[in-house]
């Protein structure tokens, strides 16, 4: 069954400069918007379930083969199951340091209504991690009408699954039980109040559709003794701490940060093909953070775009409220993919053990 996941940010939850709106203007060309600001004021990502008869793996402009898949609810506002959806316009972001963000209009046709008359939200491009900073003044620098993007290049949020252990001050706690609030060890900064969680459950169907969303397992000790401490999975692009010697060698840092997907070395680090659904769980601080998972360091949610050079997107920012803009940076260096081989944990070996020689 053809479902596509849609992460978007409602309506509401965003600013736009003028006292414009994302919808209603312009046959749904997005022009109303140019010269504007869009700013992000939450990090509450919506995973929208598409379903797409045209099986051709794009979220378009105009196709009617794009539905919701069951009923859903955005921006408090309920949407019947079988609503065509559809990208109504394609806007670039420019931020104040020049990065620039491919963003969708995500609009669902209600009945009656003219279709281009409401865009429910933003979908952003770029991979898992493409989204913008929150809480920064976005320049709408382009517009057009008629984008078309695979759903496998739409940004979507890295994430923990269920029953990955994370280390607080009282012990480990399984990530499912942690809520806003609550308070984590971070590697930086101590004890850490989490300021957002997100939750995301991706069924069967979605996986079969979408296999870039299978998560991938890592073996108990696939990076050193107790690192993990037991088998535990990830989100494909959710960034791992490496921390030995490869990192000093190649990279010229004692740390650095790796998709998790870019790791997959066949043994023990490999794409779980068997899931039949997975839970992603999103863990947002006030800075980006590395944090423990069954003993495994890995990162907290950042914010950052595929879409701008590798140099700036090792500088993105994930704001929030309380803090000033531009005041917080990537915790680590975050290693680009075509490097990503040189850091792959070796496979285990096994040594025969001789036969106890006979009597």
């Amino acid at each position: 069954m053809p479902v596509n996941i849609v992460y978007i940010l409602g309506a509401s939850q965003l600013s736009v400069s003028g006292g414009v709106q994302l919808s209603g203007f312009n046959q749904g060309a997005g022009t109303h918007l140019a010269g504007q600001t869009i700013t992000l004021n939450s990090n509450a990502w919506q995973a929208m379930n598409v379903f797409d008869s045209s099986r051709d793996a794009s979220f378009d402009d105009s196709d009617a083969s794009q539905t919701l898949s069951g009923a859903q609810t955005v921006d408090g506002i309920p949407y019947a199951d079988g609503l065509r959806v559809e990208a109504e316009y394609g806007l670039t972001l420019r931020d104040p340091e020049g990065n620039e963000y491919t963003v969708l209009g995500f609009n669902i046709n209600e009945l009656g209504v003219t279709s281009y008359a409401t865009v429910e939200g933003l979908a952003f491009v770029g991979g898992i991690g493409g989204f913008p900073p929150r809480d920064v003044p976005l320049t709408v620098v382009g517009t057009r009408e008629g984008p078309r993007h695979a759903y496998s290049s739409l940004a979507t949020p890295p994430c923990f699954t269920d029953g990955t252990l994370i280390e607080t001050p009282g012990g480990p706690i399984a990530i499912e039980a942690l809520s806003a609030g609550d308070i984590v060890l971070t590697a930086d900064h101590g004890a850490q109040p989490i300021r957002w969680v997100g939750r995301t459950y991706l069924p069967a169907a979605v996986l079969a559709k979408c296999p870039e969303f299978r998560p991938i397992r890592i073996a108990k000790d696939a990076f050193g003794p107790g690192r993990p401490y037991r088998d535990t999975a990830l989100s494909p692009q959710h960034r791992v701490l490496i921390d030995d010697w490869r990192a000093t060698l190649f990279f010229g840092e004692d740390e650095v940060l790796a998709p998790a997907c870019k790791l997959v070395n066949g043994t023990n680090v490999t794409i779980d093909s068997t899931a039949r659904g997975v839970r992603y769980h999103h863990l947002a601080f006030d800075k980006h953070e590395v944090i423990c998972g069954d003993g495994l360091m890995s990162e907290s949610y950042l914010i950052s775009s595929d879409t701008a050079p590798d140099a700036r997107r090792e500088l993105q920012t994930l704001m929030h409220q309380a803090l000033t803009r531009g005041a917080m940076r990537a915790a680590r260096v975050c290693v680009t993919a075509r490097h990503c081989s040189l850091l792959r944990p070796a496979a285990p070996t096994y040594r025969e053990t001789a036969p106890a020689a006979s009597p």
